[in-house]
């Protein structure tokens, strides 16, 4: 294959909607060398996600919220993409997403053409960079999976094939209970107040978690603070005072929490980082 330079691109959206890019990440390469790395986060349309898609890639609704919409993105990137051979994994699905992304705002088709490293090995992402030793650490991060799938093209036209025997077994997601959302049951919902430190700010207050912790499993960490006299509860409502977010937070308890702020409650929004700090 002649081909030095090219742009390999990715896409994550936000639900089941191909029309709900909300990041996109693309490197540039010139004579097989990558020369630029772009990733940009978009809000999807009404900022509407689904828990699937966030488990998958760790982008929530409020990691979006303050972002720009796709066509301030576009007016950005439109250049690079018109102006260079594309490439990406699974091109259909990327090129239908930002055709039908851009729609939805009345931008017109961009009439891309786009090679795909998928129809050339007839292997997913992770199993191609696998065959040819190739680190992803982040996949479903567009950034991680554009650079990804431009190494792959890049060992391929150096004529490296694929070693099938080091590609690993997948692991099969479920789409119904998400890996770590499962639900808190069981005693740990009965509050306990017969704590030695009153003091500490998770005494006597309603606590809710959602999305996946990375640190720490969510029924571990809802029997520390129970210990603490916290309210475990499943659901956000307006008494409640602290909601612990992970990775693929659900987008309803994120727009319940807002809604309630705005009409006079004073829920707390803590990320795993600074949850974990406050455990110690």
């Amino acid at each position: 294959m002649n081909l030095k330079d090219f742009l390999a691109f990715d896409v994550e959206t936000a639900n089941q909607k191909r029309s709900s890019i909300c990041q996109i990440g693309y490197v540039k390469v010139q004579n097989l060398k990558i020369i630029n790395e772009v990733s940009y986060l978009v809000q999807p349309p009404d900022n509407e996600y689904s828990a699937f898609n966030s488990n998958l890639h760790g982008i929530s609704a409020l990691n979006t919220k303050n972002e720009p919409f796709l066509p301030e993105i576009w007016n950005l990137i439109e250049k690079d993409f018109k102006s260079n051979i594309l490439v990406a994994h699974n091109a259909s699905f990327d090129l239908n997403a930002l055709v039908s992304s851009l729609e939805i705002y009345g931008i017109p088709n961009p009439n891309l053409d786009c090679l795909c490293t998928m129809r050339m090995t007839g292997l997913g992402l992770k199993s191609l960079c696998e065959s040819l030793e190739i680190n992803l650490d982040k996949h479903h991060d567009a950034l991680a999976d554009a650079k990804a799938c431009a190494e792959s093209l890049i060992q391929l036209i150096n004529g490296i094939e694929p070693d099938h025997g080091l590609i690993q077994p997948e692991k099969e997601l479920n789409p119904f209970v998400p890996e770590g959302h499962e639900k808190i049951r069981g005693d740990v919902l009965k509050p306990n107040l017969v704590v030695e430190d009153k003091s500490n700010p998770f005494y006597a207050k309603k606590v809710v978690f959602t999305g996946v912790l990375n640190s720490i499993s969510r029924t571990d960490a809802a029997k520390i603070l129970k210990d603490k006299g916290a309210d475990i509860d499943t659901g956000v409502t307006k008494r409640t005072k602290y909601v612990i977010v992970g990775s693929g937070a659900g987008p309803s308890k994120l727009k319940k929490i807002e809604q309630y702020n705005q009409n006079g409650a004073e829920i707390e929004i803590i990320k795993e980082p600074d949850f974990l700090r406050m455990i110690e």
